[in-house]
């Protein structure tokens, strides 16, 4: 049967080939947007992980915006106890600690509310370092140092070597004031982070709230694709033994990432939905006219003696082979593009991502499969309304047709 459902389609050569040409062109435009999507979609993730880490532990109100007071700390006992468990994962690079805290930033006559985040310098899992276009980043042995956004430079005037004041609140609930050297200058994705967040050292964050706890522990993996059962066996370890943190995964901390990566999938949703309707009545159209002129043909194979059934599965075949051979000539197209393009050379800067980095597109098997898979199906739904018409004709009418 698979021999003369290919005897069939060799007949009629420029119908095949115009079916395989529409099957093949979807199959294709959905495969460079799919590769795209997913080599975005990849910088985005580098880029939140380099943001936020692969985990982050603290208590799970600070976790949510709900925290209030101080109660939040981890002090240096459980912080121990902690990185301890975190050792004994598998992949696990490294942690570090954060406290951040909120105050007022004041240069000569200006005031800024500002977000500071306590990080450790030069700690190895998560380097802020990396985003300064301006001055230098944080040293180790720095205690008064600051890396504002370029937007609060911009707005409030500030270049590397100039000092400013920062007033907080410490624990007891007194005010506290302490000058900082900026020494960098650092760019985000995002304008609004640049305008409210600094970055100073830990141990200056600590002086400033009068504590020697953190907020949070970053864990930094070897690998991304580690984290979601990473997170599963540490928050089990911290529940057995006692300590009432959370820990959340890179992805569910940053709302933009989620946000982004849900309009990716709707993206490709819709255009995979209109791929699929394209080929599914272009194809049904040219297999219904094709079916048509075959009447006659219908006819002479069920006078001798082929079943109804046998005349669908015939028809079915031929859709199956065509949508194989579109698929896989949109295939052979969608790896020329993705060369082409990756060839090119165009620099773009993905949503969420600091700086410009040249087009690609991905081109792997995940990539492959659902675009040659749609055509497929598409090509096969198509041919059914038609078969089935065509294998219940009378034999006699069939003969009879024109």
């Amino acid at each position: 049967m698979a021999r003369l459902a290919l005897r069939n389609l060799s007949r009629n050569r420029r119908r095949t080939l115009l079916s395989a040409g529409i099957v093949a062109l979807g199959c294709a435009l959905s495969l460079v947007v799919l590769g795209f999507v997913e080599r975005s979609r990849a910088l985005i993730q580098e880029t939140t992980v380099q943001q936020f880490g692969n985990l982050q532990i603290a208590d799970g109100d600070l976790l949510d915006g709900k925290a209030e007071g101080f109660g939040y700390l981890v002090f240096p006992a459980a912080r121990a106890h902690v990185e301890d468990l975190v050792r004994t994962e598998r992949g696990a690079v490294g942690t570090t600690a954060q406290l951040a805290l909120s105050g007022l930033l004041a240069v000569r006559r200006t005031t800024a509310v500002v977000r500071a985040v306590g990080v450790v310098p030069e700690n190895g899992v998560l380097d802020y370092n990396d985003l300064v276009v301006a001055g230098r980043g944080l040293r180790a042995d720095d205690v008064g140092a600051v890396l504002i956004g370029q937007t609060l430079a911009d707005e409030l005037g500030l270049r590397p070597g100039e000092f400013v004041n920062l007033t907080a609140t410490t624990v007891a609930g007194a005010f506290n004031v302490s000058p900082l050297e900026v020494v960098g200058v650092f760019r985000f994705s995002s304008a609004e982070v640049e305008r409210a967040q600094v970055f100073v050292p830990l141990a200056f964050a600590q002086l400033l709230l009068a504590t020697d706890g953190v907020d949070r522990i970053v864990v930094r993996l070897d690998r991304l694709g580690r984290t979601w059962t990473a997170a599963r066996a540490i928050g089990a370890r911290l529940a057995a033994a006692g300590l009432p943190l959370e820990v959340r995964t890179w992805d569910v901390l940053s709302p933009f990432y989620r946000g982004l990566s849900g309009f990716f999938d709707l993206l490709f949703g819709f255009l995979v939905a209109a791929v699929f309707i394209l080929v599914f009545f272009i194809v049904l159209q040219i297999l219904t006219l094709s079916f048509l002129e075959r009447t006659r043909e219908v006819g002479t194979i069920r006078a001798l003696g082929t079943r109804q059934g046998e005349v669908f599965r015939l028809f079915v075949e031929e859709s199956l082979w065509l949508g194989l051979a579109g698929g896989g000539a949109g295939v052979v197209a969608g790896a020329g593009l993705s060369l082409l393009f990756n060839a090119a050379g165009i620099p773009w800067q993905p949503p969420g991502t600091v700086q410009a980095v040249t087009l690609g597109v991905d081109f792997t098997a995940g990539v492959v499969v659902i675009p040659f898979a749609v055509s497929i199906v598409s090509t096969l739904l198509s041919a059914f309304l038609p078969a089935y018409q065509a294998s219940r004709v009378s034999v006699v009418d069939a003969l009879r047709a024109v």
